[in-house]
């Protein structure tokens, strides 16, 4: 038996749904995306307040060279490189959006936090999520 962990969110002009990507669409390299979260802000320092940095999506084949597990079906590469900003420890989970539709989810990158990071890319997994909710409703 599955049991209902959580509450429905009041909606507000702050909380709001956002949209899920159409099943295996890709982002183009080059998109302009953000990303959101509450993780360290640097090697030894927090923060209480989310944070959002804008990310470039990259091409699949900069992450392949730096990270060798990379794989283009399931991982989307965000984080150009010279602008230094990416998500960090503690940012796990959070979502990547692009153009108002949640595209990936933070995943992992280089333990220093210099870009470019690896994102789940959520449009492979539609199919499972479909059927998922299909057979909870």
């Amino acid at each position: 038996m599955l049991l209902k962990l959580w509450h429905s969110a009041e909606l507000t002009e702050w909380v709001m749904p956002i949209p899920l990507p159409e099943a295996n669409h890709h982002v183009s390299p080059g998109s302009e995306c953000s990303v959101a979260g509450w993780g360290q802000t640097g090697m030894n320092s927090t923060t209480d307040r989310l944070q959002e940095a804008e990310q470039e999506v990259m091409s699949d084949s900069l992450c392949k060279e730096k990270y060798w597990h990379y794989d283009p079906t399931t991982m989307l590469c965000a984080g150009n490189p010279d602008v230094k900003k990416s998500p960090f420890h503690g940012d796990s989970g959070g979502p990547l959006v692009c153009d108002g539709v949640v595209q990936g989810i933070v995943s992992n990158g280089n333990q220093n936090g210099h870009p470019p990071s690896i994102y789940t890319r959520i449009s492979k997994f539609i199919p499972w999520i479909n059927e998922t909710l299909q057979k909870l409703s």
